[in-house]
């Protein structure tokens, strides 16, 4: 919402989505965007369940857009079902004209804390079970993904590895999520009972040191000009 109030991103610009779904037609819809396509490896997301938008069968990690398609490509926690978090966001950023936003797990101090009091896993066994044991996990597949959680440095190092010729412009927002739907799937009647009352302690925690909240938003826009010695080395 931050950068649609400061104009950078219009409701009439075109996005695409990688590994996304209902929740992302959902999440745009009342964001009031008027094109957006969603891609997925699960053909059970079809453009019918889609509609208003299109919907295409796309491997985020081998997009067949040609390079800048798209104003803005979008994902959702999707970048941790890829076998390569980083060849999907590499991925979008060439196929983006203006940037990429990119929604995903962080890692953190307190994130590491929670693995190990059972509060989260490293692996991500209610997003298969939710589907039934067929698909969810790693590549859309049955075997349960990785939680690939990023930083704010190795998105940046990621995107400049890809694109080395100007300065991008980083921004990065964070959010807390607090994992009940995880302590449903998996039976943690006393973990639930325990975050009610963590979760405000959390909340408060977070607001001083927000970088410790579990979701970072990453947004990286394309540089505007060329690092001056590339434009010096063209010309010896």
């Amino acid at each position: 919402m931050d950068l649609m109030t400061k104009g950078r991103v219009k409701r009439s610009d075109e996005l695409l989505v990688v590994a996304g779904g209902r929740a992302e037609r959902d999440l745009f819809q009342r964001l009031g965007f008027e094109q957006v396509t969603i891609t997925n490896l699960d053909s059970v997301e079809a453009s019918g369940h889609l509609a208003p938008y299109q919907w295409a069968h796309e491997d985020a990690q081998n997009l067949s857009y040609s390079e800048k398609s798209f104003p803005w490509v979008v994902v959702v926690d999707g970048l941790h079902h890829c076998t390569s978090p980083h060849r999907a966001l590499t991925e979008m950023y060439r196929v983006c004209s203006v940037g990429v936003i990119a929604i995903e797990a962080r890692d953190s101090l307190l994130m590491r804390l929670a693995i190990r009091l059972g509060f989260s896993s490293s692996y991500e066994l209610e997003a298969v079970q939710a589907q039934g044991g067929l698909s969810g996990g790693l590549e859309n597949g049955p075997i349960p993904n990785h939680i690939y959680r990023w930083t704010e440095r190795e998105f940046q190092k990621t995107i400049r590895s890809c694109d080395p010729t100007g300065k991008h412009d980083f921004n990065f927002f964070y959010g807390l999520n607090l994992p009940y739907e995880t302590a449903d799937l998996r039976g943690w009647t006393l973990r639930k009972l325990l975050l009610k009352p963590a979760e405000q302690v959390l909340r408060v925690f977070t607001w001083l040191l927000p970088k410790q909240r579990n979701s970072i938003a990453m947004i990286a826009t394309r540089p505007d000009c060329s690092h001056p010695w590339i434009g010096a080395a063209r010309t010896n």
